[in-house]
């Protein structure tokens, strides 16, 4: 009997003993030698990075501890617009790419990343109208998987305010994940700079590098337009010819277009100031890509992007592109 308990506990100790209490996070970048990669989380709904490591003969690796929140991390290296999101599962994970193509990275690592593939090689086949359907379907059936949250977040653009606090209900109470916290703020932020409320007041540098306060340039026009957009982004660049339209049409009559860029390349943004003729006064930018500052504090999740301000600081209109933007300033100052 004795002898049995022995094997019992042997048994037990070998079974737990082989439980993995780390795993590693395997980055091999090409062309990013000497680069530093962050290891990023989800922390009190703001993403902080946890780790980093210096890149070396194109390698780095994390070494992580096992968590029972099954969150997702993101790897980010300066140079790149955004972070990469991956799903680890308390597994070993390989990313492997060029620094150069960020978009070719591919990542192998947990069975939910695996389903995070494949749902993202769906819906890139899909037209807004039927991805919307897809995550909606996909969260109703999911409602308790970390998966959903993110795709509702990352596909954020697509929904309105009130398609997205739909969207939120279909959670269980105390639901526990990084990206169902950022959604909620988002939701907040959409809520705060809705039409009707007042603006949010920033300061950004200009391309002398000189402060400029949008309450200064608002109480002085009848409408100032804020313009988020970027020199790398080609709907921006289709658009701007419509703003400068805009703007030649109306900057007389005391509209006025405060430009705030997320480009994270000043020559590249200076360059695309010139190329596409965008001559109003007030260029801004922070050189922060989407981490720019006035963009988080007025929900930026696309660009182009556009707040409409009247004089006494309210939001008059938001998001309007075309002959709809030309049409309502001309009607507003007239009014």
């Amino acid at each position: 009997m004795k002898n049995k308990i022995i094997l019992y506990s042997l048994l037990i100790f070998a079974f737990f003993g082989c439980t993995p209490k780390s795993f590693k996070v395997n980055v091999e970048m090409a062309n990013a030698n000497g680069k530093t990669a962050y290891l990023q989380k989800i922390i009190n709904n703001e993403t902080v990075n946890i780790d980093s490591c210096l890149i070396e003969n194109n390698m780095a690796v994390f070494n992580l501890k096992t968590e029972k929140n099954n969150d997702a991390y993101h790897i980010f290296i300066k140079g790149w617009r955004r972070a990469l999101p991956f799903f680890a599962d308390n597994k070993d994970v390989t990313i492997k790419g060029d620094f150069n193509a960020y978009h070719k990275t591919t990542i192998t690592a947990s069975e939910t990343q695996h389903i995070l593939d494949e749902i993202n090689r769906k819906i890139d086949g899909l037209d807004e109208t039927n991805q919307k359907l897809f995550i909606t379907e996909y969260v109703k059936n999911n409602s308790e998987n970390a998966l959903s949250p993110y795709l509702i977040y990352r596909y954020k653009w697509a929904f309105n305010l009130r398609e997205l606090r739909n969207l939120t209900e279909l959670f269980p109470e105390g639901f526990n994940s990084g990206y169902y916290g950022k959604l909620l703020d988002y939701i907040k932020l959409l809520e705060r700079t809705e039409v009707g409320n007042d603006f949010i007041d920033f300061t950004l540098d200009n391309i002398e590098g000189q402060p400029i306060t949008l309450s200064s340039v608002v109480k002085d026009n009848k409408l100032v337009m804020i313009d988020f957009w970027a020199s790398w982004c080609p709907d921006c660049r289709v658009e701007n010819p419509n703003v400068v339209s805009v703007y030649d049409d109306f900057k007389d009559n005391g509209f006025e277009i405060v430009s705030v860029s997320l480009d994270t390349d000043r020559n590249a943004w200076i360059k695309g100031i010139k190329e596409d003729n965008l001559y109003c006064e007030y260029h801004l930018s922070d050189l922060k890509g989407w981490n720019c500052v006035p963009a988080s504090e007025y929900g930026v999740a696309f660009i182009p992007q556009n707040v409409l301000i009247n004089t006494e600081g309210k939001i008059v209109a938001k998001n309007l592109s075309g002959d709809k933007l030309k049409l309502f300033v001309s009607r507003y100052l007239r009014q």
